[in-house]
């Protein structure tokens, strides 16, 4: 059985969710109006936007040595950081995939997966609409590419990484499960059996 919770969260669309692993009943919900927060399990929540463009949050992904530590994907806006909660947000992320637009404004590639190394929380991993896979190893301050064996253009929708085994790591994407066990540095297929090349969901 199910029941509604949410109250004070005014945008319905929900695109994910993160849970603080030191304090289960702190959440935190990307939406397509930026971040809210929830410090009773979900029953209330209130905008956790300050520093955050207005842009849809496509992901979510927290610190798990450090909880306070979180970051936001946005669609064109890259990747934002937080290092109090949601109190405040700040821009991270030079090397990030940028298109210049007509009008002279920078758009960067929408990041659409984003997922923290447990053992090593400095080290990164996004997934992008188009551009296969970035990483970073300080904190998301800078990134770069690791699409060697994924097709080009990869759409990323989802990416895991192994708790146990940390350069393991699983992407799924349009056109099926890709995995690496160097960190992110090459990939093969691992589709073997799925009846479905669309993959939105990973988990370990």
């Amino acid at each position: 059985t199910w029941n509604a919770i949410g109250a004070g969260l005014t945008i319905p669309y929900v695109t994910a969710l993160a849970v603080d692993p030191s304090m289960p009943t702190t959440l935190y919900a990307a939406t397509g109006d930026g971040v809210f927060k929830s410090t009773d399990g979900g029953e209330s929540w209130s905008m956790a936007n300050a520093g955050l463009p207005r842009a849809n949050i496509f992901a979510l992904a927290i610190d798990p040595v450090t909880p306070a530590t979180l970051y936001a994907a946005t669609m064109g806006k890259g990747v934002f950081k937080s290092t109090d909660g949601g109190e405040s947000w700040g821009a991270t992320g030079t090397g990030l995939p940028v298109t210049v637009l007509a009008s002279g404004e920078e758009w960067v590639t929408a990041i659409t997966a984003l997922v923290v190394d447990p053992v090593t929380p400095t080290t990164l991993y996004a997934g992008t609409g188009g551009q296969g896979v970035l990483k970073s190893t300080d904190g998301a301050a800078s990134w770069g590419a690791a699409n060697t064996g994924l097709h080009a253009n990869a759409i990323v929708y989802v990416l895991a990484v192994d708790p146990t085994t940390p350069d393991t790591v699983y992407a799924g994407i349009w056109g099926g499960v890709f995995k690496s066990t160097d960190a992110g540095e090459s990939w093969s297929r691992a589709s073997t059996g799925l009846t479905s090349s669309d993959i939105s969901a990973l988990v370990i």
